[in-house]
């Protein structure tokens, strides 16, 4: 008997975020402000320190350092006063599982993140320019493991026995600002230096991890937690900005 070849489609949530965030974009885009407006392609480094809050670990600091990468894609009016910015990211993170006596098992897992931003520029008399940012997206984690982290976690074991109830995706928001030095802004090429709060929400009951830790005494502890509760994620950011020079018509005010 012959096997049928199946093509999988792609999943219909997934398809609908994409189309919503597009016509959210191309709708700021288009409202932003009348006249000529120029394509602004950015690219930089990302660090920041999440901390997650729920009832399985009470320790805020379990070496939970993100580090990744961001590529921006703004439609930007000159002379504007507001602009949207889609912005991508990815990398690498930390996120705490359980608290195991003075340690914490901890989730390495790696971060795909979209995000929708609206800039509101804010010039000063010095050259200086600031951009107020406000945005909504999604996050996606995929776990990479158990580790162990605090002052004995190099003489225990940490084995994960499953991870059910899987959920990857997550509601964001976030808010920041981004500093550029000088008239730089208002240049072809420039850089700029930033702050973003980034809130994610993690459903409960999902991401269910079992497991096992060893400690330094040969005593078993069990693993039994759901990676759930909102997560708080202050970020770093350095970014180059080129503006490509491709300037397009939105709109034109009547005479």
């Amino acid at each position: 008997m012959r096997k049928k070849h199946i093509t999988k489609k792609p999943r219909p949530e997934v398809r609908h975020k994409s189309i919503v965030f597009l016509s959210l974009f191309l709708a700021l885009s288009f409202f932003a402000s009348p006249g000529k407006a120029q394509i602004e392609l950015s690219n930089g480094i990302e660090v920041g320190y999440p901390v997650l809050i729920n009832k399985y670990n009470s320790n805020l600091f379990y070496k939970q350092v993100t580090a990744g990468l961001r590529f921006g894609l703004s439609f930007k009016p000159v002379q504007t006063q507001f602009f949207p910015t889609l912005n991508f990211s990815f990398g690498r993170t930390r996120l705490p599982v359980q608290q195991v006596e003075n340690n914490v098992a901890v989730a390495n897992i790696n971060y795909l993140s979209l995000m929708l931003n609206g800039n509101f520029v804010i010039p000063f008399e010095n050259g200086n320019t600031l951009y107020m940012l406000g945005g909504i997206g999604f996050t996606k984690f995929t776990s990479r493991g158990l580790a162990l982290s605090g002052p004995h976690a190099d003489a225990e074991y940490v084995h994960e026995d499953s991870l059910n109830n899987i959920t990857k995706i997550f509601p964001a928001i976030g808010l920041g600002f981004e500093y550029v030095y000088g008239q730089s802004a208002n240049s072809k090429i420039y850089l700029s230096l930033g702050l973003m709060m980034q809130y994610i929400y993690l459903f409960a009951d999902r991401n269910e991890y079992k497991g096992t830790v060893e400690d330094i005494n040969g005593k078993f502890h069990d693993i039994n937690a759901s990676m759930t509760g909102h997560a708080f994620v202050p970020m770093g950011n350095i970014t180059l900005h080129v503006l490509t020079g491709r300037g397009f018509i939105f709109w034109k005010k009547k005479s």
